[in-house]
């Protein structure tokens, strides 16, 4: 759904999290720190669902207070952060 990817992508622009988009030949990316940042690194060649379901997994890692985001993407963070692995 384009349209929860877009309010995934504002969530991760709203916590400065850069979304890096790259060739990863077979990697499905994730979160990392680069240089005391977080960044987000999506293989550019994945779809729209591979997209959503990357960004839910990294941002459900992170502090999510006093980000401003719609209910329902807020709940499906929350649920990935309380599911176990």
């Amino acid at each position: 759904n384009v349209q929860l990817l877009q309010s995934l992508e504002a969530v991760a622009d709203e916590l400065s999290v850069e979304i890096r988009h790259e060739d990863l030949e077979g990697s499905r990316g994730g979160l990392f720190r680069l240089r005391g940042h977080c960044c987000i690194l999506v293989d550019r060649n994945s779809s729209v669902a591979e997209r959503v379901d990357l960004l839910v997994r990294s941002l459900s890692q992170l502090p999510l207070d006093g980000v401003f985001m719609p209910p329902a993407v807020r709940e499906m963070l929350e649920r990935r952060a309380t599911s176990p692995i």
